[in-house]
């Protein structure tokens, strides 16, 4: 087994654990729920949409959406965004959660906890991607010290 693979199971061991420790917190309704509703008016109003390939367009549309005149946006596209703003949704919002929808399980628990907004954890999904084995060790080290200092 890999030393990667074994810092993952470690960390993995470490969220699963803070989640026993934390009790009886409110959690919002988490832009999971958010998505898979938004995603089933999706399949109905617009059954040729590809879905696999929704976060390429809500980009599209997020950058469209406030920067109206360097993009155009034409045929089911522009439908697509007409239909986001009659129900209330801000095209970029959507896009994050797209985003957001492939952060680690230990990072999205952080943000139901509203320990980390959603920007910090796009961050530090991708620092995390990033990150050496030397600050990976600091930070499973940090990760421990906390969910001591919690008990």
């Amino acid at each position: 087994m890999s030393r990667r693979r074994q810092i993952n199971q470690i960390l993995s061991f470490l969220a699963k654990t803070e989640v026993l420790v934390v009790k009886n917190k409110n959690m919002q309704k988490n832009f999971i729920e958010k998505l898979l509703s938004l995603r089933k008016q999706l399949k109905s109003r617009f059954s040729s949409l590809d879905m696999q390939n929704l976060d390429k367009i809500m980009s599209k549309l997020a950058h469209y959406h406030y920067d109206k005149k360097k993009f155009m946006v034409i045929g089911e596209t522009k439908e697509l965004y007409n239909f986001l703003i009659e129900k209330g949704y801000n095209p970029y919002t959507v896009y994050r959660w797209l985003l957001l929808e492939r952060i680690p399980e230990d990072i999205k628990f952080q943000i139901k906890q509203k320990q980390l907004s959603q920007k910090k954890a796009i961050s530090k999904t991708y620092r995390r991607k990033h990150e050496t084995e030397e600050t990976l060790g600091n930070s499973i080290k940090e990760l421990g010290l906390n969910l001591i200092r919690r008990m």
